[in-house]
């Protein structure tokens, strides 16, 4: 009887860090190319499963519980290129800026759109808050009364 409850013991312990095996945990960093400096909040994801982090303040994650079979790390951050990189217990990420620029903006005064097809921002503006006497053209009296519009 004694040995029976040895031997079942035996198993039950060969099972618990069988089971605990098949998982791994992951330390890391991310940082820019451009500047060298640390990565705030760039998500850090498992590919193919819901297991994500985030990263501090110092650009660092962890993530724990990562099953046995993933193999694969996305990492990415706006304004950057998502980068995937082999899991490893410890990594070092750089991520390098995207350079896609706007070419132009082009603003239509005066055209009736249907809100269905429109897909972008629109700002309205009180003709009697735009009016100001003494300005040559209309167009210096629209400056600074909308965010993020720059006439030339």
């Amino acid at each position: 009887m004694k040995r029976l409850l040895m031997l079942l013991l035996a198993f039950l312990f060969v099972g618990i860090s069988w089971v605990t095996a098949q998982t791994q945990k992951v330390t890391g960093i991310v940082i820019s190319e451009e500047d060298g400096l640390p990565v705030i909040g760039a998500t850090v994801q498992v590919k193919g499963t819901t297991i994500a982090t985030t990263t501090d303040v110092d650009g660092k994650f962890t993530l724990s519980d990562i099953p046995g079979s993933a193999k694969v790390l996305q990492i990415s951050f706006i304004g950057m290129i998502t980068q995937e990189l082999p899991i490893s217990a410890t990594i070092k990420a750089i991520l390098k800026n995207e350079t896609q620029v706007l070419e132009e903006v082009v603003v239509m005064g005066i055209t009736r759109v249907d809100k269905r097809l429109f897909t972008g921002a629109t700002d309205q503006l009180d003709a009697s808050n735009v009016k100001i006497d003494g300005l040559p053209e209309i167009s210096r009296a629209l400056e600074g009364r909308s965010a993020g519009v720059s006439v030339q």
